[in-house]
């Protein structure tokens, strides 16, 4: 019989192993942004901007889809107390905007009415304040070799600063956007420079899915799709089962689900990196799909 008492033992055993290993830490960096504005952007997306200290490779932040794991205030977080830092949660966002000339930074972050640790730690933020993270690490984005292809993004407003920093970046055909209060399409076509914008119904549980089939595309279009995992997992299923797209030319994530907490899901993906570890195979080899979360 397991108690829970061994339960925690190996957790805290399997994630400090994977946390700690070579494999997750290559590349990273332990920085802390001091941060100078706190903004809005738009009603539904705030944004967080500091200087970083210490930036002594710039080339290392100008992949077009950067993440860095923000250090957050939680008393509750699981995660923090079996890695011996309790009241301390990390969550991944992406770098919206990076100054290479003053080494400023800028995330931006989802606004929604729940009590999170993020939407705590926002409403308290201040310039001035000091938070730790780390990275950068760059995450994928479709190519920007200019071959004729087609590259569509779908995107919900957890992905819109990965989608916006990526079409700022690579010559994209087409932008979905599933976003809170979205208003009229054309205010973010800054954001997505020669892109053709479309809006989808944010009241669907899976507004993104709904839409991927009207897309135009042939064997050599590129998807590229972030958002909740649900959602992102009918996308997937339309371009490659449907199309029948090769999987070099589907990029998609699932960056959270309905239902669950941001520590739930890291908890789950480190547990599954442990067996992996254990089995001696790199982590980088599993369907994050496959992953029960």
């Amino acid at each position: 019989m397991n108690h829970p008492t061994d339960r925690t033992t190996q957790d805290a055993r399997d994630v400090t192993s994977v946390l700690n290993s070579t494999e997750h830490r290559k590349g990273l960096s332990e920085l802390v942004l001091d941060v100078t504005s706190v903004s809005r952007r738009y009603p539904w997306l705030a944004r967080v901007t500091g200087h970083v200290a210490g930036i002594t490779d710039t080339t290392a932040w100008e992949h077009p889809n950067l993440a860095v794991r923000l250090a957050v205030p939680d008393p509750g977080d699981e995660i923090g107390a079996l890695t011996g830092q309790p009241d301390t949660c990390r969550r991944v966002y992406t770098i919206a905007e990076f100054d290479r000339r003053s080494s400023t930074v800028a995330v931006d972050i989802v606004v929604h009415g729940s009590d999170s640790p993020m939407m705590c730690w926002l409403r308290d933020l201040v310039p001035g304040d000091r938070v730790p993270f780390a990275g950068p690490r760059p995450h994928p984005a479709p190519s920007g070799v200019s071959d004729g292809r087609r590259i569509h993004l779908l995107a919900d407003g957890s992905a819109y600063p990965a989608a916006s920093a990526i079409a700022r970046a690579v010559p994209v055909d087409t932008v979905t956007l599933a976003l809170p209060d979205a208003g009229p399409a054309d205010r973010y076509s800054g954001d997505f420079p020669g892109a053709t914008l479309h809006l989808a119904d944010n009241s669907s549980p899976t507004p993104l899915a709904d839409v991927v089939a009207s897309l135009p595309s042939d064997g050599s279009s590129a998807f590229w799709a972030a958002g909740e995992r649900e959602d992102i997992r009918g996308v997937r299923h339309h371009c490659l089962r449907t199309l029948r797209l090769p999987k070099e030319q589907v990029q998609v994530f699932g960056y959270w689900r309905r239902g669950r907490t941001g520590t739930q899901a890291d908890l789950a993906r480190l547990r599954a990196a442990a067996t992996y570890q254990a089995e001696g195979r790199s982590f980088s080899e599993a369907d994050d799909f496959d992953i029960e979360i």
